[in-house]
């Protein structure tokens, strides 16, 4: 569907919206056509459509940094076909759609405040295997007080990973108190080597939040501005465009217009060469845009290998080594970093993959010959989920960053915050919703980790 049917769409659906506001539909049909009309300017694709549509929708939310998952959902799951629209056991309206990106069906749940019902509480997504069991996993159910339910939680996830279901680290805490750990499944299947709370996970491209975090402290020292042209500061780009019209804004919003890594020259090229940011340059820095600076959004890995370019020519150090010193030091991220996965590092998570090259495998391999040998600004460090909880709740309470380009600051307080990372044999999930932080991290493919975050975090808000 173009843009101009999903204008209408939401043309419609407002229209539907005023007359529903004047007491013509019961409290059902007008939560249905809200939920509609998020979806609607979902599929837009247009950021000041979705804006006018959380000023009507959101107004009890403090939320303002909802952008970047805004973009994030739409390139993560494209456009979304409706299939239904119901009422779930909480009363929550659940629509079924299937995303443009992927074969699976998947559940839209909204909530509702009681007190507000035109005012959206929370929208979360969860994978519809099928409609009693929507993400695959067991009936999960917490009782009691903390101690009871981490007892309860620690049961759940043990036999989630005794039935293969899930392998990595799982982090539960309340408006800035961790209140449960635990580690489960196997960091290394060969050598029977189990996960533990030390176990350093890929965490994707929950790090390009390094990259952006990176990118305003050097402007707050006045090494750059969000409206510079990439030639401003590498001259020597190979490409003409790029180097006179692409926005280091541009390329954090990935509005940039610059393809993805996933071509055919990335699956020509052997992972063991692609190790620093140089590596990648001369291959996709010469291509052509795929569409014009700031006209479209699209997903680019390769936007932000870009500004580590940026990183590293205002800072001089290399990227891991500026992320390391201005990122990971002060927020107390101890056992963060960037391995090389054919290095010898202790504590490591094996990535655990059921899908190669050319499609579905009938028995898991690992992801080392699937992925670059060592990660940089678009993904692939390795964190604890105890060090990633520091670097959210340092970027929350304004340790890293401090002001207007804190997008994070305060967010104990407000929620509704979902990152993540995902690629072959890793996946990684931050949910932040009415306080409570869950962080789940898996050496195996998605969606596990997202399942998990999301299944946790209802019960415990329950």
């Amino acid at each position: 569907m173009g843009t101009n049917r999903y204008r209408m769409i939401l043309f419609s659906l407002l229209t539907l919206l005023a007359l529903v506001a004047q007491g013509s539909e019961e409290q059902e049909r007008r939560q249905e056509a809200i939920a509609m009309a998020w979806v609607a300017a979902h599929n837009a694709a247009d950021i000041e459509i979705m804006a006018a549509f959380r000023a009507q929708h959101f107004k009890r939310s403090e939320v303002t940094a909802w952008q970047d998952g805004y973009w994030r959902a739409i390139a993560q799951l494209g456009s979304l076909e409706v299939f239904g629209v119901g009422i779930d056991d909480e009363g929550a309206i659940a629509i079924e759609a299937r995303p443009e990106h992927d074969d699976e069906q998947l559940y839209l749940i909204f909530a509702f405040h009681e007190d507000a019902p035109d005012q959206i509480a929370s929208v979360s997504i969860e994978m519809a295997d099928g409609p009693d069991d929507p993400d695959g996993l067991p009936d999960l159910d917490l009782d009691g007080d903390w101690q009871q339910m981490g007892t309860e939680l620690d049961v759940w996830l043990h036999s989630l990973a005794r039935e293969g279901l899930f392998s990595g680290a799982v982090l539960v805490a309340i408006q800035g108190e961790v209140k449960f750990e635990g580690a489960y499944g196997m960091a290394s299947r060969e050598f029977s080597a189990p996960n533990d709370l030390d176990t350093r996970f890929d965490v994707g491209s929950c790090n390009k939040d390094y990259t952006r975090v990176a990118i305003l402290q050097l402007r707050a020292q006045g090494k750059l501005a969000l409206d510079d042209t990439v030639g401003k500061h590498l001259p020597d780009y190979p490409n003409d465009i790029v180097r006179e019209r692409v926005t280091i804004q541009q390329l954090l919003e990935h509005r940039s217009g610059l393809g993805d890594y996933f071509t055919e020259e990335y699956g020509q090229t052997p992972m063991s060469n692609l190790r620093r940011i140089e590596d990648y340059i001369p291959i996709w820095g010469p291509k052509p845009l795929l569409s014009e600076p700031g006209s479209e959004e699209s997903y680019s890995n390769f936007g932000y290998t870009v500004l580590g370019a940026i990183i590293e020519e205002q800072s001089g150090q290399s990227y891991p080594d500026y992320v390391a010193e201005h990122v990971f030091e002060p927020a107390g991220m101890t056992r963060s970093g960037f391995f090389e996965t054919d290095a010898v590092v202790p504590n490591v998570a094996v990535g655990y993959t059921s899908t190669g090259l050319h499609g579905p495998l009938e028995e898991p391999i690992k992801n080392i010959y699937l992925e670059p040998a060592k990660g940089g600004p678009w993904g692939k460090s390795y964190s604890t989920v105890r060090d990633l909880y520091r670097f959210y709740d340092s970027m929350m309470r304004g340790r890293i960053l401090e002001g207007e380009d804190n997008w994070l600051e305060g967010s104990w307080t407000r929620g509704g915050i979902m990152l993540g990372g995902a690629g072959p044999g890793l996946n990684a999930m931050m949910s932040l919703e009415e306080g409570v932080m869950v962080i789940v991290l898996a050496n195996m493919d998605p969606p596990i980790a997202e399942s998990v975050a999301l299944r946790v975090s209802r019960e415990v808000r329950q």
